[in-house]
């Protein structure tokens, strides 16, 4: 089994063009993920793998599947099963569950195909069964996002005056690790913050899904409608949640906190519908597990960081919004009409 060391690395590492690529026929390359639309994580993290490809000029096919939800391991079990059919190249690779993808995972590699692992953050010196598959973990810390969330929520409320805040939680899948790590930060960091106290009045399970979102907020807000603020784990989540609030009438009277930072939940930060959003730049993750596969195909592959981050950014306006998202994933302008 490989053991895992972090390199403190974030952002794209350095380009290998140049060095051309020999190729007898196309690269074979799975792209599997939790869930998948062009404007969440992995739609946007598969075009910046795509056009780091393309700008090598590699020739490839790409087999792209995401279970029905995020929280279906059963389906992604499959999935990866006939993965490991396809005779890949390489496979990139976002897990729901990554205790309950192991065992299809550990199928993959026996097949031959070398893995890029993204959103999942191994701890220092954790070993994996497929990890000698493993070329590198382009990620971020789905905990300190966490706690730039909480930290946000905390400074928000106290600014106002308030020492208190009346929360909802919406968590992702219950087996989901990033879910929980996310959560776990957020609490970690309102309980932290001197002279603020939040009050965690319900949690609910939405899959990080929209609609079990806007359903769990439908219900919460017919016992807790005192409830000042929803932390959403996820994108989708936390659109769900302000749709929820929006169609009871009291968007105005609650903050919903995001994580992500996809295009949609960027454009309601900015028409100021949910308060926050920290940001991760998907298009740079990709393009680090495709610089990661040019490498390997270079023989370069000693030279892979094992672990790769991407930067976290704390996006509560539109000024902060155009300073740190790339201007190819949105246009916050045209979107309000200015």
């Amino acid at each position: 089994m490989k053991s895992v060391t972090t390199l403190l690395a974030t952002a794209a590492f350095v380009g290998t063009a140049g060095m051309a690529i020999a190729q007898d026929a196309p690269l074979r390359i799975g792209f599997v993920s939790h869930q998948h639309d062009i404007t969440d994580l992995f739609g946007q993290l598969e075009i910046g793998f795509r056009n780091r490809l393309d700008a090598e000029n590699l020739e490839y096919e790409l087999f792209q599947a995401a279970p029905s939800a995020s929280g279906r391991h059963d389906e992604m079990l499959n999935i990866l099963e006939n993965m490991a059919n396809l005779n890949l190249d390489y496979m990139v690779f976002g897990p729901s569950s990554l205790d309950q993808n192991t065992p299809g995972l550990v199928e993959v590699a026996n097949s031959g195909t070398k893995l890029l692992m993204v959103d999942y953050e191994p701890a220092e010196g954790a070993t994996f069964p497929f990890g000698e598959s493993v070329l590198n973990w382009s990620v971020y810390n789905h905990g300190q996002m966490g706690e730039a969330t909480g930290e946000w929520i905390a400074n928000h409320f106290m600014e106002q005056g308030q020492s208190e805040a009346n929360v909802i939680m919406i968590w992702g899948p219950i087996a989901s690790e990033i879910s929980q790590a996310r959560g776990n930060g957020v609490l970690r960091a309102m309980e932290a913050a001197e002279g603020f106290t939040a009050n965690i009045l319900y949690e609910g399970y939405a899959d990080f899904q929209r609609e079990l979102a806007y359903a769990e907020i439908e219900r919460a807000l017919i016992a807790y409608p005192n409830v000042e603020v929803v932390v959403a784990m996820n994108s989708v989540m936390a659109l769900g949640s302000m749709a929820a609030l929006e169609g009871h009438g009291v968007i105005d009277d609650v903050v919903v906190t995001g994580m992500g930072g996809q295009a949609d939940e960027l454009e309601m930060v900015a028409r100021g519908k949910i308060g926050v959003a920290v940001f991760r730049d998907p298009r740079s993750m990709g393009a680090n597990s495709a610089e990661a596969l040019i490498m390997d195909l270079q023989g370069r592959t000693d030279e892979i960081p094992p672990v790769l981050y991407t930067d976290l950014r704390t996006l509560d306006t539109i000024d902060a919004i155009r300073t740190y998202v790339p201007i190819e994933m949105l246009d916050i302008d045209a979107k309000l009409g200015n």
